[in-house]
């Protein structure tokens, strides 16, 4: 009887609450009781981590509101270089994003900069070399879970776009329904470089030049 946590909605309590180990690991007992002699499942594909990180046409990075909606990073992945990559890549599944975040550690076990080296290296802005760190343009805010500002550019979650479109072009269709397959310079700059924000004003043609072959030699 009851719900779960004393919250609205089935009735019943799970007995085991969140991503728990069968998830990526299957049914244990028999491994349990014969470590040596069953081996343990591991599912390392994306294919696992997006059947919950991800909605309806996977060709289509939802949008609504001026932001990507919420649990779509499989749809954005799989329009970028890193498709090929698994999550577990860069992310550690038994140290959880969210967890991470709140303790202000690093929610990644490796660097940008440990595949990207030379993009790291190479960069126009000595300044932005100095304390920005890669994800601040890569990975903007571009969805909202919760709370978002569309006039900040900036929503409460971490885009997975990754490739920045230095020519101006927008984040979404025109109809604001599905987000393009790159980072617009509104969210990759606009953040920072606003009225109010942490940086200088910038012109959308003076973030055009600085954006344009930023990461040539």
């Amino acid at each position: 009887e009851g719900h779960q946590d004393g919250l609205d909605g089935l009735i019943g309590t799970w007995a085991e609450p969140g991503i728990r180990c069968e998830e990526c690991h299957g049914p244990g007992s028999q491994h349990i009781s014969d470590p040596y002699g069953v081996a343990m499942k591991i599912d390392r594909s994306s294919q696992s981590c997006t059947s919950c990180h991800s909605r309806g046409d996977k060709t289509v990075i939802d949008a609504s509101g001026g932001f990507i909606k919420h649990h779509e990073q499989g749809e954005e992945l799989m329009q970028t270089k890193h498709a090929a990559l698994s999550c577990v890549d860069c992310h550690d599944p038994h140290a959880g994003v969210i967890q991470l975040r709140k303790a202000e550690l690093p929610t990644t076990k490796v660097a940008c900069e440990s595949c990207h080296i030379d993009k790291a290296e190479q960069q126009k802005s000595a300044a932005m070399k100095s304390f920005v760190d890669c994800i601040e343009c890569h990975m903007p805010r571009i969805v909202k879970s919760a709370l978002g500002d569309a006039d900040q550019h900036s929503g409460d979650i971490r885009s997975h776009l990754f490739a920045i479109n230095p020519t101006g072009a927008p984040q979404f269709t025109e109809d604001g329904s599905a987000a393009m397959p790159w980072v617009s310079l509104d969210f990759a700059c606009k953040s920072c470089h606003r009225d109010g924000g942490t940086a200088s004003v910038k012109t959308d043609q003076e973030l055009i030049d600085e954006a344009t072959n930023y990461h040539s030699p």
